[in-house]
């Protein structure tokens, strides 16, 4: 190789160099700022984990104090018509995902607590009574409130009579506390009895008949 040769050639190398070293500074700023956006990205995804667990533990504080105003409300029906220390639990599990949760009736004998569905717990009375009141505590818990009087037609089918003046009492009360109004229609005069105002409906020769009771 002469000295030309080696001149051109080291002159090309050079010229290469310098595309490379124009091409580096190009690169360069876009590197970073594609550190940058990586950086923004992770700290998005970081916050992201931090929002889904709150959000998770939020719904989950709901979930609990739903439970427990449900349970306490339920409870409360039970032990005012029953003379019996029942009790209701809401168990939460989780099914494809997705909260579910079993109703309990709980009795206590001595030490030993007996859980059993309300269908099974101390015959169908018991069963009413928890319609009823799981009713009432999804009405005064639901937002936005729902409004208006609470219509019920013989919610107690199978309540044996002796408890419904402990019925009554609770109905009575649970107007005063929520101050909402209570039409129901029921062929038991006790609770009748506890009315402001009874309306006696009657049939005769096929017409219905309405008179002040």
């Amino acid at each position: 190789m002469t000295t030309t040769d080696l001149a051109q050639r080291t002159a090309q190398l050079k010229t290469k160099c310098d595309q490379a070293h124009g091409a580096l500074d190009t690169l360069q700023p876009q590197l970073a700022a594609a550190q940058v956006k990586h950086a923004k990205l992770q700290q998005d995804q970081q916050l992201w984990r931090e929002v889904q667990a709150l959000l998770g533990h939020l719904a989950e504080v709901a979930r609990e104090t739903m439970r427990s105003r449900i349970e306490e409300t339920v409870t409360a029906a039970l032990q005012a018509v029953f003379p019996e220390p029942l009790t209701f639990r809401v168990v939460l599990r989780q099914v494809g995902g997705q909260p579910v949760a079993d109703w309990e009736v709980v009795s206590v004998y001595g030490d030993i607590e007996v859980a059993a569905e309300p269908e099974s717990a101390k015959g169908g009375g018991v069963t009413d009574v928890v319609s009823l009141a799981l009713r009432l505590a999804l009405m005064e818990l639901s937002r936005p409130k729902v409004q208006g009087p609470l219509i019920i037609d013989e919610p107690m089918k199978m309540l044996s009579v002796q408890y419904l003046p402990a019925l009554a009492e609770f109905l009575k009360e649970y107007a005063r506390r929520t101050e909402r109004q209570i039409i129901a229609v029921t062929h038991h005069q006790i609770l009748a009895d506890i009315a402001d105002q009874s309306l006696l409906v009657t049939q005769r020769y096929g017409k219905s008949e309405v008179k002040v009771a």
